[in-house]
């Protein structure tokens, strides 16, 4: 029994004529009927009866017709399902991020969901350590890392899409008044995102700082920005964030980019050089028009 056999019977079952089936069907009548014949002698009976009345189904092709009209059915939803799976318009992606590219990644999904909604995406916020970790397990299809990568990732392109200054965010009426720079800040109390939470930029604070010939007097370690931010509005200390981070919809607070080189910082789409994943391939050209 194949398919072709099945949808050409469930085709002549609804007109009942070979010949209009066999047009439907783009067969000559003879070929048609020739694969109703495979199809009988597969199944050992008889599905229609051709009399002077016409061609009618016999009682085991009407009890037949309701399961093959499914199976054929199935089949069509599957081959659409695949070619929209083979084109990126469907499948799964999963994505990594970090305070980098906070405003970056939600957009890029918004708009990959408007051009593919069968594609099932997920977002997972990491530290870059986490994210190259998880790509490197196959845990994550995409992420969005410091650049430039680790010589452990060999195995990881990249696509450099963000890059900025460190910021020192105080409260909207600083200690100082005017511009506050770090050599101001030696013996300032400092709110710090933990190592824990965003290893990299925890580590390029603390060198940031030892080029000013100090190390951070650290008051307060917190997993989320927005809970430093918040502790800085109250007066506990003074943070350093990329200044990528908008403050607007957080009153309260000063941010100033910092000049020093080594306050410069890059970020960048990361995957594994050799995934085939068509949905990956889809984010991807979504990707570079958003750069473009």
């Amino acid at each position: 029994m194949r398919i072709e056999e099945l949808r050409a019977f469930v085709i002549l079952a609804g007109h009942l004529h070979f010949g209009r089936a066999a047009q439907v069907l783009h067969l000559s009548q003879p070929a048609l009927t020739k694969q109703i014949r495979r199809l009988e002698d597969s199944l050992g009976g008889r599905l229609l009866e051709r009399g002077r009345q016409g061609t009618k189904l016999s009682a085991f092709g009407t009890r037949f017709l309701l399961p093959a009209r499914e199976v054929v059915d199935a089949f069509d939803r599957l081959g659409v399902e695949a070619r929209k799976a083979a084109t990126g318009q469907a499948g799964q992606l999963r994505i990594g991020f970090g305070s980098y590219t906070l405003e970056l990644v939600p957009r890029l999904v918004v708009k990959l969901r408007t051009l593919a909604p069968g594609i099932e995406i997920s977002l997972r916020d990491m530290s870059t350590s986490e994210q190259i970790a998880a790509l490197q397990a196959e845990q994550l299809d995409v992420g969005f890392t410091r650049l430039p990568l680790p010589a452990s990732a060999r195995d990881l392109m990249a696509l450099p899409v963000r890059s900025g200054q460190l910021a020192l965010v105080t409260p909207a009426r600083p200690v100082a008044t005017g511009r506050v720079s770090l050599d101001d800040c030696r013996d300032q109390p400092f709110v710090m995102l933990s190592k824990q939470r965003s290893p990299g930029l925890y580590d390029k604070i603390l060198a940031l700082c030892a080029g000013h010939s100090f190390h951070p007097r650290i008051v307060q370690e917190v997993s989320e920005l927005a809970t430093a931010l918040a502790l800085v509005r109250s007066g506990m200390g003074m943070c350093i964030v990329p200044a990528s981070q908008s403050t607007r919809r957080f009153p309260g607070v000063k941010i100033q980019p910092l000049p020093e080189k080594a306050a410069a910082w890059a970020a960048g789409a990361v995957w594994r050089r050799r995934d085939s994943n068509p949905a990956l391939k889809r984010f991807l050209e979504v990707l570079e028009g958003e750069a473009g």
